[in-house]
């Protein structure tokens, strides 16, 4: 009989074998053969559908165009027909006396400059020159930013991935404008016969009382010369803006190689435009022929405004992938998003974003 310790000690080395032999995986042909093969399990490595990025912007081809600068007129002539008005110009008069210019004569009136007596009459001249002298396509690129972005993928091929992104984004734009203007101005000059009467000597000022001598009250003739450049326009203009944007759209992705890629986007851009615009400016008409010099005194104005902007963009970008997650990237944009218009005292500055290029440079994370 077997002895009970040694059955004991005979199935423990039994179990302890067993153990130790290694473990295969069976799989059985058709005809019952076995043959084994090795499992590996690797990690999937996730795909990455979200992406978020910061980067700075820079702008340029923004521009401001300051509108409608300069007018001046100080003076009245009055109609070019009627004897009994009071008639106003740059250097003289001629008004209504206390006889109510009896016989369409007046002893009210005066000159300042000898140019004004023209053989047997006075030629006087009233100037004016209109408000719409303009400073154009002002820019002081580039102007600085950010934007925050984020990117969806939505569709994934081998060779390309599709998605879409939103976008918001800040600019300041300051612009500094003093370029002297020159203007047009328009000359009126209004011809009284003196009726053989020999003037005093300027400057003469009649009165409306009276006596002096008499003249015709009523312009034997009218007309109108265009000086160009006779006004000058001098002080400086500025405006500060901040910008605020939101771009929507699609983008398309395409690899060129481990790590770099290609992108293109386009779409939708919202916004609004806060601006402060403020001008300084003097005036003065200049006719040396009649020893004219107009001034109009210092005229400044200032005042904030906010404007709503739409358009539309499109842009182009390459990405360098640092790790899995972690990219670099550098795109341009042209952005289309029209205008944004302050007026202050009839005067006007309008921030024109319809041709502006948006260069970033940035960091995205992918999850």
């Amino acid at each position: 009989m077997i002895n009970h310790q040694k059955l004991l000690a005979i199935s423990l080395v039994l179990v302890t074998t067993m153990q130790a032999l290694p473990v295969r995986s069976q799989s059985f042909g058709a005809e019952g053969t076995s043959s084994a093969a090795p499992i590996n399990l690797e990690p999937i490595t996730p795909e990455f559908k979200n992406r978020i990025g910061i980067s700075y912007r820079m702008g340029m081809n923004i521009t401001v165009d300051f509108k409608k600068f300069g007018g001046l007129a100080l003076s009245d002539p009055g109609a070019a027909t009627g004897g009994a008005v009071n008639r106003n110009y740059d250097n003289g008069y001629s008004r209504v006396d206390s006889s109510g210019n009896a016989n369409n004569q007046t002893w009210y009136w005066g000159y300042s400059s000898p140019q004004s007596v023209q053989g047997g009459n006075l030629v006087l001249q009233s100037y004016s020159t209109p408000a719409n002298a303009s400073s154009n396509n002002r820019g002081d690129d580039p102007h600085h930013g950010f934007e925050i972005n984020y990117q969806r993928e939505l569709y994934r091929k081998p060779h390309w991935r599709f998605g879409a992104e939103a976008a918001f984004g800040y600019s300041l734009i300051s612009v500094d404008d003093s370029r002297t203007l020159h203007n047009r101005v328009y000359r009126t000059n209004d011809t009284f016969a003196l009726n053989g009467v020999i003037p005093p000597n300027s400057p003469y000022n009649g009165t409306f009382e009276g006596p002096g001598p008499v003249i015709s009250s009523e312009p034997s003739s009218r007309s109108t010369d265009v000086l160009s450049a006779a006004a000058t326009i001098t002080g400086n203009r500025s405006l500060d803006a901040h910008v605020f944007m939101v771009r929507l759209g699609p983008y398309l992705e395409v690899p060129l190689s481990e790590r770099f890629s290609f992108f293109i986007n386009g779409g939708l851009t919202l916004g609004a435009g806060y601006t402060k615009f403020s001008f300084h400016e003097n005036v003065e008409i200049s006719d040396p022929a009649y020893g004219v010099t107009l001034t109009s005194g210092h005229r400044s104005g200032s005042g904030s405004e906010t404007d709503f902007i739409i358009g539309g963009y499109g842009g182009a970008g390459i990405s360098y992938a640092m790790t899995k997650q972690v990219s670099l990237f550098t795109s341009a944009i042209y952005q289309a998003a029209g205008h944004v218009t302050n007026s202050e005292r009839g005067k006007e500055s309008v921030l024109d974003l319809g041709k502006s290029i948006l260069v970033s440079v940035g960091v995205s994370y992918a999850f």
